[in-house]
Formats: C-alpha cells, structure tokens, sequence
C-alpha cells in the first residue's frame, strides 16, 4: 500500500524512531532492521496503517533531508525576524526568493517551520554533517587540539631517512672515537630538508596550535557561562515559569538545546512565559 503520511502518522513515526534511538538501536546513519521491523510493528498497532521497512526508511530518509535543510534556514536567519507562533523565519518575499536559491528546499517553511523538530533533533542531530575537522560556532563544540595538529604538519616535507646509517668520519690520531650524526642537514637549495630540521619546524607549529586551541577553549567556556542550562533556567523563574509548573517542566526539556536557549534570551520577559505555554501545548497537547 502507499503511504499514507500525514501530520498526524509523521509525529508518531517520529515518535517511534526516537525510541529506538534512545535505545541504541542506529549504529550508524540508519536504524537497525529489527529496529524498523518494531517501528512498524508498533506503527501499525496505533494507526492500523501497515508499512514495510522500505516505506519507513524512504521516511527517515526524508525527514534527515528536512531536518538538515531547516537547520541551514537557521543559520541564515542571523539578522532576520523570527515567528515564535509559526517556528520559522519572519521575512518579505524577495528574502525568500534569495533564500530558496541559496537553500534549496527551504520554500516549504515559509508559512510554518519544521514540525517535530525535538524528536528529529534526536534522530539526527550528530549524523547529519561530519564537521569533525571543522569547527561551527553554532554547534557548541570547538575542534579538539588532534584534528588541527593533524592538518597542520604536511608529511610530505619530511624525506624517507633511516636514521641508522651513520656517517662516519675518518678517526683522529688524537681519539679512536667515531663520531655519528644524525639527522644531517642538506643546505643544497635543490633538495629537500632532513627529518632533524623540518621536524623541528613541525614541532615549532605545534606549539602555536596549542597555544591557539587553548585560548579558544577559554574564550569558549566563558561565552557558554552566560546561556548555560542553569544560568537559563534561573532567568525562566522570574518571567512566571515557576519550579513544578508546566512551563518549568518544558523549559527543563528545551534548554538541553543550546539554540532554545538562545531563542529564550532573545525574548523580552513580558514575552517568555507565553512562549512556554505554547511549547507544552504543542507537545503534550495540553
């Protein structure tokens, strides 16, 4: 049969994709094929809608498709208004006409954002880019020190050497001695550098690199202390969301993300506490 995916069956597949991720069961960029045999098999139980495995991987395929497109709409949203009611960004048409071109697929939330983004956040928020050399401000995570000593030494300066063959010199009627040297440097312009000297280049930028990645971890944590979970959640009080409310609970799940919390900030306090309740209503439906 053909699938039928309405709002309604895109929020419980999500739903169910989700448990199976908590529950380790995607070891890669899918899920596992047990784990969409119980999707489906709990699919069908809500719904009575009968899918095979096919027709649920076409439809994680297309939300990470989804996901990953919204997450660059985001990021081009720096400047622009945002619709708190509609979840998506508040512009004119020619900046979504520029937008569509630069995003492709983006046209579809003009009128309303990603719907389900929690639960897709979940499903796909570490396989949808290898940014592991890269460094994003908007993912929360500098580089580690590895991946930039990494790319920075280029081994193709070093010349293949075997230190073990020494060059001897004639022996001294004054000492028996032989003396050994290694590491030789080559001042023939034609020729490459020894191991010795480019080496010591290498070890030299090594140096500057750490000395860079830690300022960065430094200037990181401290931008981080202002919109950490706790220091959000202390702001949340104040506007109404008092402990063992609703709006207390959602904020509890929002703030895990880094972008809600910014989101939050953003808000005037007058603003904040509506803004909760309508979070809680659209997930718990309340």
């Amino acid at each position: 049969m053909v699938a039928e995916w309405n709002i309604e069956n895109t929020r419980i597949v999500t739903e169910l994709f989700v448990k199976q991720v908590r529950a380790g069961n995607r070891p890669n960029t899918h899920l596992t094929s047990n784990a969409y045999d119980e999707v489906g098999r709990e699919f069908k139980l809500i719904t009575g809608l009968e899918y095979i495995n096919d027709q649920l991987k076409n439809k994680w395929d297309k939300l990470r498709g989804e996901y990953s497109i919204f997450k660059k709409l985001k990021l081009k949203e720096t400047g622009a208004g945002w619709d708190i009611e509609r979840n998506t960004v508040k512009q004119d048409a020619e900046w979504w006409k520029k937008a569509k071109i630069d995003i492709p697929g983006c046209y579809k939330f003009r009128k309303h954002g990603l719907r389900n983004e929690e639960n897709l956040r979940i499903m796909f928020e570490d396989i949808t880019s290898d940014g592991s050399d890269h460094w994003n401000p908007t993912s929360g995570i500098p580089p580690t020190s590895t991946a930039l000593i990494s790319s920075a030494i280029n081994l193709e300066q070093i010349e293949d050497v075997d230190l073990l063959e020494d060059t001897q010199e004639t022996p001294s009627p004054v000492t028996p001695k032989v003396n050994k040297r290694l590491g030789k440097i080559i001042c023939d312009t034609n020729k490459k550098p020894k191991t010795a000297q480019v080496m010591q280049e290498q070890i030299t930028v090594i140096g500057d690199i750490c000395k860079e990645s830690h300022s960065t971890f430094q200037s990181f944590f401290k931008h981080d202390d202002t919109t950490s979970v706790a220091s959000v959640m202390k702001e949340a009080i104040p506007c109404g969301a008092i402990e063992g409310s609703d709006e207390h609970f959602i904020a509890t799940e929002l703030f895990i993300k880094r972008e809600q919390r910014e989101i939050f900030l953003s808000m005037s306090a007058e603003t904040r506490l509506g803004w909760l309740k309508r979070k809680f209503s659209v997930k718990y439906g309340n």
